[in-house]
């Protein structure tokens, strides 16, 4: 049985169990409740993707995850990764936190759309909810080890997607920086009100792509000619715009000095913006800046172009007003693939040496011949940016998505909690999962 179900109290009524047979071991997972009662929190820790499977090439385990009629699950129903043994929270459903199409996440890559820990040892994190049909932004708080409460819709709704941001910084996970078509404005999700300080709000025409560097100072994202580069510097009220023809998306270091604008797809048209000094280097052309994870001094992204899998990972950094680049690992998870660097890692965490930071990378691809090749399959796997490390955090199960079910996983800027989509192995709808990094 799962002894891990001790490690928190059962609620008095209306709770239903799962029991799958995997493997020879019978598993028990625990569904939603109607009346949460008090439970042990489990004690604070810092994320360590080092205590997850190697990644190996492990193909996802259809048999028991089919077993589990995730689809039919309600909202707040987990389960443990058939593979790696790591929980899995469901956050929607066809009828929570309204009734939907479907409901997920935003693009991978950007803006926070999961907070900080906050609350009894930092274990509970808002959550930020898109849906289908017309369904408003929705939050939710979630606790590990715990659950769901608290499902409200933003009273501040942003246009699209992509218009919203948690706060990188510590002290501040309640904080979200929302977009609402006319200007950025500071949102408490405490208080459901926004709470302008400083040189909030910011009027802009801007189109989407909201995202910040680590210290909430730098602001990107693109006017309302979806081409058009605008940086924002909330702590100085400077304001910087430039164009380029080609532009598809600016991709912000997180350390907040470079924004470099790419034409996406590959090879990529590239120009490096160097904030600081207000300078712009050459038009490069690289293998791939794209669907990329956008980290500290650097970013990191397959290179599909190769023409032969399993593909390479490439770190991009900039070096003069140029960026150049390098292969770090000569597999990665595919073709269609997206990665995410919103998890934010200081000097201490990572021993002085930016190239050892942690990122995530999922792929989608399933019937080309290459596949076994893939090190990671169907997953949503965790590197080092150096090339040195390479772990398995889940398989996400989704099958032959369209466009908003990719799985786009993506930290929580403290690194403790990702949250994914899925449509579940081909259900017909996707919904929104987070997944419980271990901590140490």
């Amino acid at each position: 049985m799962d002894t891990r179900l001790s490690s928190f109290r059962l609620p008095r009524r209306s709770l239903r169990l799962a029991v799958a047979l995997a493997g020879g071991a019978l598993a028990i997972h625990c569904l939603a409740v109607e009346e949460p009662v008090a439970r042990v929190v489990p004690p604070g820790g810092v994320a360590d993707p080092s205590l997850l499977p190697l990644a190996s090439r492990q193909p996802p385990n259809v048999g028991p995850y089919s077993a589990l009629n995730v689809p039919a699950q309600p909202a707040g129903f987990w389960y443990t990764d058939p593979v790696t043994h790591v929980r899995v929270w469901k956050v929607t459903s066809g009828t929570v936190p309204v009734p939907n199409s479907g409901a997920g996440h935003d693009y991978a890559d950007g803006g926070n759309q999961v907070s900080r820990g906050w609350g009894v040892n930092n274990n509970t994190h808002t959550i930020l909810i898109r849906g289908e049909a017309g369904m408003p932004y929705y939050l939710v708080d979630f606790t590990r080890g715990v659950g769901f409460t608290n499902y409200r819709p933003l009273s501040v709704q942003p246009p699209h997607d992509l218009c919203a941001s948690f706060s990188g910084l510590a002290g501040q996970a309640r904080i979200l920086y929302v977009y609402t078509g006319a200007q950025l404005v500071r949102y408490n999700t405490a208080t459901m009100r926004v709470e302008n300080t400083g040189h909030f709000p910011l009027t802009v025409a801007h189109f989407a792509w909201l995202h910040q560097d680590m210290n909430d100072a730098w602001f990107i994202g693109l006017l309302g000619d979806n081409q058009t580069v605008w940086a924002w510097n909330s702590q100085t009220n400077q304001f910087l715009t430039h164009d380029e023809a080609w532009t598809n998306e600016p991709r912000l270091e997180r350390d907040g000095r470079y924004v470099v604008l790419t034409s996406g797809g590959g090879p990529s048209t590239v120009r490096v913006w160097d904030l600081v000094k207000d300078t712009l280097g050459p038009v490069q052309l690289v293998p791939y800046f794209s669907h990329l994870a956008s980290l500290r001094s650097s970013w990191v992204a397959a290179n599909p172009t190769q023409g032969s899998a399993p593909f390479s990972h490439d770190r991009y950094v900039v070096t003069g007003d140029s960026v150049v680049w390098a292969q770090i690992l000569n597999q990665s998870a595919g073709s269609e693939v997206n990665y995410s660097g919103n998890w934010i890692q200081s000097n201490a965490d990572l021993g002085g040496d930016l190239r050892r930071q942690w990122l995530y990378v999922s792929g989608v691809d399933e019937a080309q011949p290459w596949v076994g090749a893939l090190l990671w399959q169907r997953a949503v796997g965790v590197a080092r940016s150096d090339g040195s490390e390479q772990r398995l955090l889940l398989h996400h199960y989704t099958h032959a998505p369209q466009y908003w079910d990719n799985p786009w996983p993506q930290p929580s800027p403290d690194g403790k909690v990702v949250v994914f989509n899925s449509n579940m192995n081909g259900s017909g709808r996707y919904d929104l999962f987070v997944a419980e990094v271990p901590l140490r």
